[in-house]
């Protein structure tokens, strides 16, 4: 059974590497050709998309995907109606975010706002095409709008395009309309969608500790140049933010590892099946044998790519991809507390990871500046790490 997950994640990786790959050279581009501070400007705006889009989640695909399988549920038009609730309440959330950054204008607002939309429509095929083990469309989902940054990132680097901080954020925004062109795979779900309000409160109570553990967990990267902001500068934000950027690769082996296990995960749970530990063992030493890899070649990657543009950057990427290495691993054990309906278990591990953080960034930015807030990063993956370990040992599972 192993060797069919590792098949399946490596496709997935594969195929969120690649789309990861793409929205590289896009990022690049708009690293080499904007100021340092206008591309903070820029990261701080994409970050705050990507997090407040989670909202539209809240850890609702999981639980569908979990209950789906496990309880054989047609859930599907509480689901999507949730879906929608949800879209509305980030309207007024994302007004607040940009307004108390002093990033509000009338257009970024609304191309935000489009950003939502789009995000939203994405997570909610995703959840449907997790569900029924779909894959490749699952990957595909991504791999249209980073083809279309990609295309972007070329006339950029051909000096045909030029882009500001705004322009740049519309095309990060937009491209995430062309994953709606793979809702017709999904038709047999969406096709006689009723909104309905009834079961909407009892499915978003199953799923608000996840919720809130999901949009902490992906709204990181928003926290942290949130902070590197607010305590320096929009530069800061834009050095800080391009290492972080680089760490976070091993979010997507995470990503693609959560994706394959899930379903099968809960495929075990149906069948009066242990949760797999020797899996889980086996998948986190890989992790930890790439970071080593990764620490020894990033910071050549940054020298080669910008010259001396982001030479601060270079300092924090070995901590910054220690943290995100041991983020990838808690993350992907996050399918066991969905599958076995502890949700509320990833609240209280959220919780401590993130108080962590902020105490060790109010106390390690003044002394050690950006380096402050990449080792508050890192001790707080090992808070991280530690009560989920701690948590899934309470109730060990025996291997089949």
């Amino acid at each position: 059974m192993i060797q069919k997950s590792i098949t399946k994640i490596s496709f997935v990786g594969a195929g969120n590497i690649f789309n990861a790959i793409l929205g590289f050279v896009f990022l690049s581009a708009v690293a080499k050709t904007l100021p340092v501070d206008q591309f903070g400007k820029y990261a701080l705006l994409t970050s705050l998309l990507v997090s407040i889009s989670k909202i539209i989640d809240f850890g609702t695909n999981s639980v569908f995907v979990a209950r789906s399988i496990t309880k054989a549920e047609n859930i599907k038009n509480v689901f999507i109606s949730l879906k929608l609730v949800l879209f509305l309440a980030t309207i007024p959330i994302s007004l607040i975010a940009l307004a108390s950054l002093n990033i509000f204008t009338i257009a970024t607002f609304f191309i935000f706002l489009a950003g939502l939309i789009f995000y939203g429509i994405n997570i909610t095929l995703f959840a449907f095409f997790q569900k029924e083990e779909r894959f490749k469309l699952a990957v595909l989902l991504n791999t249209l709008p980073a083809s279309i940054k990609g295309c972007v990132a070329i006339l950029i680097f051909l000096d045909i395009f030029r882009p500001d901080a705004t322009t740049a954020f519309t095309v990060f925004s937009v491209a995430m309309s062309a994953s709606a062109l793979l809702s017709v795979f999904a038709y047999s779900e969406i096709k006689n969608f009723k909104f309905v309000l009834k079961g909407v409160s009892e499915f978003l109570y199953h799923s608000v500790f996840a919720g809130v553990s999901q949009i902490v967990a992906n709204g990181w990267p928003a926290i942290s140049n949130s902070i590197a902001k607010i305590s320096k500068s929009f530069m800061d934000v834009g050095i800080f933010s391009l290492a972080d950027k680089m760490a976070n690769v091993f979010s997507l082996i995470s990503i693609s590892i959560f994706t394959v296990l899930l379903p099968r995960n809960a495929a075990r749970k149906k069948d009066k099946l242990g949760y797999d530990i020797k899996e889980t063992v086996l998948l986190s030493v890989g992790i930890f044998g790439m970071s080593l890899v990764a620490m020894f070649a990033a910071g050549f990657l940054v020298t080669f790519l910008f010259k001396e543009k982001y030479a601060e950057s270079i300092p924090l990427l070995n901590i910054l991809i220690a943290a995100s290495s041991l983020t990838a691993v808690h993350t992907f054990m996050e399918n066991y507390f969905y599958v076995e309906e502890k949700t509320k278990q990833l609240f209280f591990i959220t919780l401590g990871k993130l108080v962590s953080f902020l105490l060790l960034s109010f106390i390690l930015i003044p002394v050690l500046a950006l380096k402050g807030l990449a080792l508050a990063q890192l001790l707080a993956a090992v808070v991280g790490l530690v009560l989920t370990l701690w948590f899934v040992a309470n109730k060990p599972a025996v291997a089949q």
